[in-house]
């Protein structure tokens, strides 16, 4: 995973998520993260990578997003 940024949607209201986006094997994809939940916008990364690479990313995405909490 490269060149993984973060930026808040709805901040400060009821409904704030964080927007995320990363480079995989020179594929970007982008998601958002919302309590400890990951949904991917599409191209969904299973798309492209086996089932063990997609629970390595998400593993690496919840680490991520810890720290931008």
């Amino acid at each position: 995973m490269k060149d993984f940024e973060v930026k808040p949607m709805f901040e400060g209201q009821i409904h704030e998520r964080h927007q995320f986006k990363t480079t995989i094997e020179g594929n970007d994809y982008q998601g958002i993260y919302h309590e400890g939940e990951i949904d991917w916008f599409h191209p969904h990364p299973e798309k492209e990578l086996t089932d063990d690479h997609v629970d390595k990313v998400e593993s690496q995405v919840h680490k991520f997003m810890k720290k931008h909490k």
